[in-house]
């Protein structure tokens, strides 16, 4: 139990220290999508991959600690909650385009994945 949660903490310091540079990096207005829309990706490719080598460890220090925290849903909350005080229409296109993009991000990275195994 400890050396899971070990390897969560692990993964989560460096993706939250990624995160934090890419704010240093990008205009802030632009930070979410890139992070969240890479973060979904990369989820997705990981989530195929481990369909084929298991390995509960590595997924959590991946998965759960560094892709946990370098994508961030309640960053995505509070950056919606002020577009909603601005523009609740605008609001709502921001929320739905955020979502329906990370889920396009998640699938193409599972569909890369599967398609790099499929060729070998």
């Amino acid at each position: 139990m400890w050396k899971n949660s070990l390897f969560v903490g692990v993964g989560a310091t460096f993706g939250v220290l990624l995160r934090y540079g890419c704010m240093q990096w990008f205009e802030a207005s632009i930070v979410l999508w890139l992070v969240n829309g890479f973060g979904s990706l990369l989820m997705g490719l990981l989530n195929a991959y481990f369909e084929t080598k298991p390995n509960a460890q590595l997924k959590l220090l991946l998965t759960t600690g560094f892709l946990g925290s370098f994508t961030t849903f309640s960053a995505f909350s509070a950056d919606w909650l002020h577009h909603f005080q601005q523009s609740p229409i605008g609001s709502i296109a921001y929320a739905f385009g955020m979502t329906l993009g990370c889920i396009v991000c998640a699938a193409v990275g599972y569909g890369l994945m599967k398609k790099v195994r499929h060729a070998k």
